[in-house]
């Protein structure tokens, strides 16, 4: 006697424990945690930037200092966002979450070629690279290690149907607090910096979870 389909389904089914739904808190508060121990270790290993630490000075001198940690820590919170918007099979990222990293790449790109068009290439080298491999290797270890612990708390449990952009977006938005917290120490503002040692650092970190299994 053949069984009725539904009576083997729970047959099959009665061992089964339930799975609690997955939590956004969960990647937020790894976010929170990550981004605090990452400020901390770059303000107390390597020391806030002067103009920072006097509000009066950075208005008159240093604006685009108060700027830098806000916007690629809006960079790196929107890919967050966008990485938990495909945590769940039906989920799909919307194109704003994204919009942060491409802003800040035309906006420097356009500022660059400003600061060539009107001052030459040497105003826009004037500040070096000084720091240049601190910088890179702060934000590619820092997401390496967040992306290392997060895969097994947070993204193996997703059911996503795009795993690959899933873990690129929670890899850009690791590194983009990381960027965000290097930036209170970085005292470089040069257009020309940005694009070739925070971009290409967070590049690289793209690049390796582009190629790691689930």
């Amino acid at each position: 006697m053949v069984r009725p389909p539904h009576d083997l389904i729970e047959r099959l089914s009665e061992d089964l424990r339930p799975v609690k739904p997955l939590s956004a808190g969960r990647l937020l508060g790894f976010a929170l945690v990550f981004a605090a121990v990452t400020l901390i270790w770059v303000v107390g290993l390597y020391g806030m930037r002067p103009e920072l630490s006097d509000p009066e000075r950075a208005l008159a001198q240093a604006r685009f200092a108060l700027l830098k940690p806000p916007l690629w820590g809006w960079a790196g919170l929107s890919a967050l966002h966008a990485a938990n918007a495909l945590s769940r099979p039906e989920g799909r990222c919307h194109w704003s979450d994204l919009a942060p990293l491409p802003v800040i790449l035309l906006s420097h790109g356009l500022a660059l070629w400003w600061e060539v068009s009107h001052a030459g290439w040497e105003a826009a080298t004037a500040g070096g690279f000084g720091g240049a491999a601190l910088c890179g290797l702060t934000i590619l270890l820092s997401a390496w290690v967040a992306m290392r612990l997060v895969t097994p708390l947070w993204l193996s449990r997703t059911a996503s149907s795009q795993p690959r952009l899933l873990r690129l977006c929670a890899a850009l938005g690791f590194a983009g607090l990381a960027a965000a917290a290097y930036a209170l120490h970085c005292p470089m503002d040069q257009p020309l910096y940005t694009l070739c040692v925070y971009m290409p650092a967070i590049g690289i970190v793209l690049l390796i979870e582009a190629t790691q299994r689930r």
